[in-house]
């Protein structure tokens, strides 16, 4: 017979054999079912659902594509339109010209397929970008946390700026063709859109869909820049004022507004130059968005310059001001939404 302590030593031995065997039962079955999924491709399709970049991608390009369908294309339409028309141009006019032959759903010629389309990008490439240019920013020590996430806001406009230049040209050629503003149904409107794709390629070349993307890509590093610099002053002002920790979603939205007014106003001549180099009326024109500038002001002077730029304001205020809402507060609630 075993002593005591040889006995329980003998227990010890018995109930440790049993548990190794127990995990190696557990992880066999795990890894079985592992190998199950990655041949079904289940385990490919985890991987990138758990993916962090591929989740903010998602987000972004959902969050953009429901404002920009509701509300984003109508505002950046009318802007654009104002911004191209001839001074003294009311937003009467503009509406009036834009739904007379097609009604409300006019608002939308140029949205398909290119708005979808860069609707998509807009907030996928942007998303990535701005996720990765922030993680290596915050990471780096001498960077003060606010320029990190400032500079991270004018990387991820630098990238979608390039990425969106075609698309932007060819919804501008839409917005900005009278063909379009003729009766047509939705399906014929989406098709001429479609084709007009073709044809800047067949008459002006295919660099033609890069043209005036320089001066968009550096007005997109600034607007970000400036959208997400403002809005976080903003934000630690409202803070500073409130006696709580963190701000509510409505205080967020609030801050998003204030940042976006405050970009509007410093990036506006940029707008401006871009709507303008991209028009219609410019198709097959080599054009200098600084020779522009400079005939324009030769021509009107200062203050018929002032008008000119400032035409579309009000539209490109809102425009701004709910992009920013958007992709600050609005991709949170999304990501949270969704993933938490």
């Amino acid at each position: 017979m075993l002593s005591t302590p040889a006995y329980y030593r003998s227990s010890s031995s018995r109930a440790s054999s049993a548990t190794v065997s127990v995990v190696t039962a557990m992880n066999t079955e795990q890894h079985a079912k592992q190998a199950a999924m990655a041949i079904r491709g289940g385990g490919t399709i985890s991987s990138i659902a758990e993916n962090e970049m591929f989740r903010r991608l998602l987000v972004c390009a959902l969050v953009t594509l429901m404002y920009e369908g509701t509300i984003g294309h109508i505002l950046e339409f009318v802007k654009i339109v104002m911004q191209t028309s001839p001074s003294g141009t009311t937003y009467g006019q503009v509406l009036r010209a834009i739904t007379a032959d097609k009604g409300i759903a006019g608002l939308w010629d140029g949205f398909v397929p290119w708005g979808v389309i860069q609707s998509v990008f807009k907030g996928s490439v942007f998303g990535v970008a701005h996720h990765a240019a922030k993680g290596f920013l915050l990471g780096c020590e001498i960077l003060p946390k606010q320029l990190a996430l400032t500079m991270a806001g004018g990387i991820g406009g630098g990238f979608q700026g390039y990425v969106l230049s075609p698309t932007l040209l060819l919804k501008t050629r839409v917005m900005t063709d009278p063909v379009f503003r003729e009766p047509m149904s939705m399906l014929r409107t989406t098709y001429l859109s479609l084709i007009i794709g073709f044809d800047v390629i067949a008459k002006e070349g295919i660099s033609a869909l890069m043209k005036g993307a320089n001066v968009f890509a550096l007005k997109r590093v600034f607007d970000w820049a400036t959208r997400f610099y403002f809005s976080d002053v903003c934000a630690r002002v409202l803070l500073s004022l409130s006696e709580v920790d963190a701000l509510s979603s409505k205080q967020k939205i609030a801050a998003d507004l204030l940042g976006g007014f405050f970009s509007t106003v410093s990036t506006l001549p940029l707008d401006v130059l871009v709507a303008k180099t991209q028009d219609a009326k410019k198709a097959g024109v080599k054009v200098s968005a600084l020779d522009m500038f400079r005939a324009e002001l030769k021509e009107k002077g200062w203050a018929g310059l002032r008008d000119s730029y400032m035409q579309g304001f009000e539209a490109r205020l809102l425009h701004v001001c709910f992009t920013t809402v958007a992709m600050k507060t609005g991709a949170g609630l999304m990501y949270d939404l969704l993933f938490e």
